[in-house]
């Protein structure tokens, strides 16, 4: 009875505790009271463990070789000085290890210029990945220029190239962004850019350079620049590629214009457009100046005609190699002494002349005749033409008289 009266109590505290707590407090009083019947219930601290956050794993990234097309690209680019600032964000080629520089081609291919030009080395390489025979060999320097010769002068960059130990078959130069500024002359005074004094020195420097291959029978390429999206710069390109159009060629180099390939139908800039696989990618970088790789390519595929030109004249003509006498021994059989100038010799039998696939071209007109021959003619008879006047003859082709005339009864 006692037992029974205990827990009536308790559940009338229970009603009481459930009509004043909230929903969570009630939730534990009841869990508390069955707890207290059916056994003990879990604590807290018990339920609620915290998980230990585990700290995470860091695996180190596999190193990977680096693409057999940017070791065969050597980079050579003395130190930069703290005052250059030209083309800061360019995107140039890694310099190769000693060993790559020793994995050149037969053909080597020479870029020289600015930042642009080390770029476009880039894209030649990729155009001439496939052809083992043609190594690009970059000796683009950069933030130069043909205006700062205090910087680097490529006029004794030329030189010190063509009479250096690297043999050169063809050089690519393409130079010209960084030239936008005053042309300092030996007597202190500077030539305002694009002034009439400031392009004849200009031209003097691109005909000097350009000279200095043609001397040593090596072709020139030289790469006009393309569209900027600066307008001043645009202008100064378009104005440097002119005097380079007018004054390379004439000194024997071959030019090469990219306006058009990298501007609209209007001649404006566009930073994207067609690569060379049609597809529209971007072509320039965010500079505005420079190339993307897709750009790099493209140029690349502008310039790939002429090296392959040289490419193809150099191997149909391989140079003559000097014939070296055998040793003979003295123990060896006497050779037979060659044919004196009186004895004739013995010409070998030459092979038939191949037979052409293609004849002689005839006009469709043309009369066929026999060499030396004619057309074979009768005489007319002569009742065949019928004199101006005549009347025509009774029920020939040209009797047009009505009614018709019966034509007279052939004879028997």
């Amino acid at each position: 009875m006692l037992r029974f009266l205990s827990r009536r109590r308790r559940l009338l505290a229970l009603v009481c505790a459930l009509s004043v707590a909230g929903p969570a407090e009630a939730q534990d009083a009841i869990s508390d009271f069955f707890g207290t019947i059916f056994g003990g219930r879990p604590s807290n601290a018990q339920r609620y463990r915290p998980r230990v956050a585990r700290p995470p794993q860091i695996r180190p990234k596999a190193r990977t070789a680096p693409h057999p097309r940017e070791r065969r690209i050597v980079k050579e680019n003395p130190a930069r000085p703290p005052e250059a600032q030209g083309a800061a964000d360019a995107v140039v080629p890694q310099a190769g290890d000693p060993a790559s520089q020793q994995q050149v081609g037969s053909f080597v291919v020479a870029v020289i210029g600015d930042s642009e030009a080390a770029i476009l080395g880039r894209g030649l390489e990729d155009a001439f990945s496939a052809d083992r025979r043609v190594a690009i060999l970059n000796k683009a320097q950069d933030d130069s220029g043909l205006v700062r010769d205090d910087f680097y002068d490529w006029r004794k960059g030329a030189q010190a190239l063509l009479e250096g130990p690297q043999r050169v078959d063809v050089a690519v130069m393409q130079i010209g962004i960084n030239d936008n500024q005053p042309l300092r002359q030996d007597a202190g005074r500077a030539l305002e850019p694009l002034s009439k004094e400031f392009n004849e020195a200009y031209a003097r420097r691109i005909e000097e350079i350009s000279a200095f291959f043609r001397d040593k029978n090596v072709p020139l390429v030289w790469v006009g620049l393309p569209i900027m999206r600066n307008a001043a710069l645009s202008k100064a390109a378009l104005i440097f590629n002119d005097i380079a159009r007018q004054n390379a060629t004439a000194a024997g180099a071959h030019y090469v214009d990219l306006w058009e390939a990298f501007s609209d139908v209007n001649s404006v800039y566009k930073a994207s457009g067609p690569d060379v696989n049609g597809a529209v990618v971007r072509l320039r970088s965010a500079d505005g100046v420079h190339f993307s790789p897709a750009g790099a390519r493209k140029a690349a595929y502008f310039v790939e005609p002429e090296i392959k030109r040289v490419l193809a004249t150099l191997q149909a003509t391989p140079p003559a190699q000097p014939e070296q006498p055998a040793a003979v021994s003295p123990d060896a059989p006497a050779q037979p002494a060659a044919p004196s100038e009186t004895e004739p010799a013995v010409a070998a039998p030459q092979p038939p002349p191949v037979p052409t696939l293609v004849g002689k071209v005839l006009p469709l007109n043309d009369q066929a005749l026999s060499p030396g021959g004619s057309l074979a003619s009768l005489p007319p008879p002569a009742n065949a033409v019928r004199a101006p006047g005549a009347p025509a003859k009774a029920g020939r082709a040209d009797d047009f008289s009505w009614p018709a005339k019966d034509a007279p009864a052939p004879p028997k």
